[in-house]
C-alpha cells in the first residue's frame, strides 16, 4: 500500500505551497483586522494606596485604629470616573 507523503509532494509543488501559505498569512491578517474589540463590557478597577505613619505603634494597634478605620470611610466613598 502506498501512501500520500505530504512532504514529498510539498517538495514537487513549491509554487502551490508559497501561494496556500501567502493566502493564509493574509486571510489570517484580513481576519484579525476584523475582529470585534467592543465585544468585552468594560469594567473598573478600584484602585487607591493610602499611607499612614504613627512613630512608635505596633503593627498591631495601627492595624486596628487605623486601618480599619481608613478602610471602611474609604469604602463608603464615591467612585471617581477618569
Amino acid at each position: 500500500m502506498n501512501r500520500f507523503n505530504l512532504s514529498a509532494w510539498a517538495i514537487t509543488h513549491r509554487p502551490i505551497v508559497y501561494y496556500l501559505m501567502l493566502a493564509l498569512a493574509v486571510l489570517g491578517i484580513a481576519s484579525y483586522m476584523r475582529l470585534g474589540r467592543n465585544e468585552d463590557p468594560t469594567f473598573t478597577i478600584k484602585a487607591m494606596v493610602v499611607q499612614a505613619q504613627w512613630p512608635g505603634a505596633t503593627l498591631d494597634d495601627t492595624l486596628l485604629q487605623v486601618t480599619e478605620r481608613l478602610e471602611r470611610k474609604l469604602q463608603k466613598r464615591p467612585t471617581w470616573t477618569t
